[in-house]
């Protein structure tokens, strides 16, 4: 056969990164060549080299390739790792259609000592019920509340993987403070231990189990693939919820380049869509890649205010695909939400918020909707929660420890507003502050322990001053974790310590972007104070569950005490998140979401997570400007 006539050929064979494909033509005209190109990779390569594919890509194009290489009389030659993944894959696809039809094939039952290893941890009735549910499936989803015991019933899961020579390997991303929970469980309930390794580079020895969390997910991504290559990986992605934004945000893409990797998927999370049903489709698309389910789910639940009907389709959709254990499964004592009137602001900080008001109302065009106004709105919302809890984080003199993520107000040097802010502390104490600190002070003297939450560093530490005499342990971002801390230096985790041993630390100060997941303190603390929130209600009720979880007393009574500014733009919050609460209990069907979103008759006061945030801000701010 001459040149001319020979058939084309597209070879595929892992890259030495181990998590993409290097795809080479043979006798592939240009032009083919570069609709395959556009096909699988949206670009074209670079003049005589390869093209490179992320293993997510091809899974995602690979039907439809199939296909165009059919048309073109083409053959796809595959290496042999690149052949297993495309048969691990279908393998997938025929797997969740039959768990969608209802026609998934139970396994053989679990021996789940067959490993050698076995869990030395009886476990409650619902976790078996979960772990049983899960083994039927090849990947699942845990969607369980917060201290349901999640972390037990994933080794639970793997034992039995590793028995069946399904598995051999462990890999865990999860937030920094889920570390401890992985690597203590490994060590005490599994006996013998597993070996437990947290990424720091290339893994030098052989642990049974590497622990990543998601900032570093980028730079381990090549040791984590070729470890994943040399190894049969179970892979689990914990606090799930971080990853809702999928290939849209770094940490999804991370984790989309390495689901494909993997022999088995676990995701486990709480919230698996804390503020829009699309949260849960980016989830679903890691535990399933290339829309192997994704694409089935009823697109009326995805538009911005579906209908009960659409959750319960959507309900219907997902049912197959997770296990979830309910507060009303762990039969916990229920929550009591304590009254706490609106707080009014003081005269001061009333001019401040209203000014404030209405010079953002000037400056934004109430009529867009596109990214930059998303922005520019999300710094607003910040700005706007800070005026409401405190004037004193808007001031530029303002400690650069205190600051959140955003730059300080930019006000016109000299202008009435920039004088109220920057004075604002020589008239008033913050009206939140004083409340918090009141209800503080009473625990401490029924010698009950308090939890204080709010987004903002300088409210923290402007507390830690106020309770010195109760000895406040106090964590947030500038607080290192015990990984990059000197001896003697405070961590996060000598904090949590002195919070929970120390009988005269009576407070612990804390910011829920560090400490909203992971940490259990439910045997030592019985009450939370809210100064802030935001329109994240998967933050809020990840850090409801720090003292609300498995292991209560049946007669202990956990109190909240949501402090809202009458007013202001926690009202807005508090609509919103209600709200998400509500569409999440209806896409779970967990009723028991919707009791914990907030008490009826009160009114409660990040980022704007959809166009409904975008909308209670716009209107505020029209509000108080007209």
């Amino acid at each position: 056969m001459t040149a001319n006539t020979a058939t084309p050929v597209l070879t595929m064979r892992m890259a030495d990164d181990g998590r993409a494909i290097a795809v080479t033509r043979t006798n592939l005209s240009d032009s083919a060549w570069s609709q395959i190109a556009i096909l699988i990779a949206g670009s074209l390569p670079r003049q005589g080299r390869p093209l490179l594919v992320g293993a997510d890509q091809l899974v995602s194009r690979a039907g439809t390739l199939q296909a165009h290489l059919r048309r073109l009389g083409a053959r796809l030659v595959p290496d042999d790792d690149v052949r297993a993944l495309l048969l691990r894959l279908r393998s997938d696809q025929e797997a969740v259609t039959n768990l969608l039809d209802s026609k998934n094939r139970p396994r053989p039952e679990p021996d789940w000592e067959a490993s050698g290893h076995r869990l030395t941890r009886e476990l409650r009735p619902f976790q078996v019920r979960d772990a049983n549910r899960l083994w039927h499936m090849r990947h699942g989803a845990n969607f369980s509340v917060p201290g349901a015991g999640k972390t037990t019933v994933t080794y639970t899961l793997h034992l039995g993987e590793r028995g069946a020579g399904r598995v051999d390997k462990l890999l865990v991303v999860a937030p920094l403070s889920a570390f401890e929970a992985w690597e203590e469980e490994a060590l005490q309930v599994v006996d013998p231990p597993l070996t437990t390794a947290r990424w720091t580079g290339p893994l030098e020895h052989n642990p049974d189990v590497v622990i990543v969390n998601y900032q570093k997910l980028r730079n381990a991504l090549p040791d984590l693939a070729s470890w994943m290559g040399d190894h049969s990986v179970h892979l689990v992605i914990d606090e799930a919820h971080r990853a809702k934004r999928g290939s849209m945000g770094e940490w999804g893409r991370g984790l989309l380049a390495l689901a494909p990797l993997a022999a088995r998927r676990d995701i486990l999370t709480g919230t698996p869509a804390p503020n829009h049903p699309r949260d849960l489709v980016a989830l679903i698309d890691i535990l399933w890649p290339g829309g192997m389910a994704s694409k089935s789910a009823p697109r009326a639940a995805l538009v911005a205010e579906p209908t009960t009907d659409s959750m319960n389709a959507l309900n219907n959709f997902i049912e197959p695909l997770y296990v979830r254990t309910t507060k009303a499964d762990l039969r916990l004592p229920p929550v009591t939400f304590v009254p706490v009137a609106p707080i009014q602001m003081g005269p001061v900080q009333k001019d401040i918020y209203d000014a404030m008001v209405q010079r953002y109302a000037g400056l934004v065009d109430l009529g867009r909707r596109d990214a930059e106004m998303f922005a520019r709105l999300g710094e607003v919302t910040m700005y706007l929660i800070q005026a409401a809890s405190s004037p004193q984080l808007l001031a530029s003199s303002a400690n650069p420890s205190r600051a959140y993520r955003f730059p300080p107000l930019t006000i016109p040097p000299g202008s009435p507003l920039g004088r109220m802010i920057e004075t604002y502390s020589e008239y008033e104490i913050p009206p939140k502050i004083a409340e918090a600190c009141k209800i503080v002070f009473r625990n401490a003297q029924q010698n009950r322990k308090t939890l204080v939450w709010s987004n903002f560093p300088g409210n923290l530490l402007a507390l830690e001053r106020q309770l010195a005499g109760l000895k406040p342990a106090i964590v947030y971002g500038g607080i290192p974790s015990a990984d990059d801390a000197d001896p003697g230096v405070r961590t996060r985790e000598r904090e949590l310590t002195r919070f929970r041993r120390d009988s005269d630390c009576k407070v612990l100060l804390a910011n829920p972007a560090a400490m909203a997941e992971g940490v259990s303190l439910h045997h030592e603390c019985h009450d939370a104070i809210y100064i802030d929130r935001t329109f994240n209600a998967g933050q809020y009720l990840q850090s409801l569950d720090r003292i609300h979880r498995l292991g209560l007393a049946e007669d202990t009574e956990t109190r909240i005490y949501l402090l809202t500014t009458e007013g202001t733009i926690d009202e807005r919050i508090h609509n919103r998140v209600r709200a998400k609460m509500v569409r999440l209990g209806q896409m779970l069907a967990d009723p028991g979401l919707v009791p914990l979103a907030l008490p009826d008759d009160e009114y409660f006061g990040l980022e704007l997570d959809d166009e409904l945030d975008l909308q209670e801000v716009l209107t505020h701010l029209a509000s108080g400007a007209s």
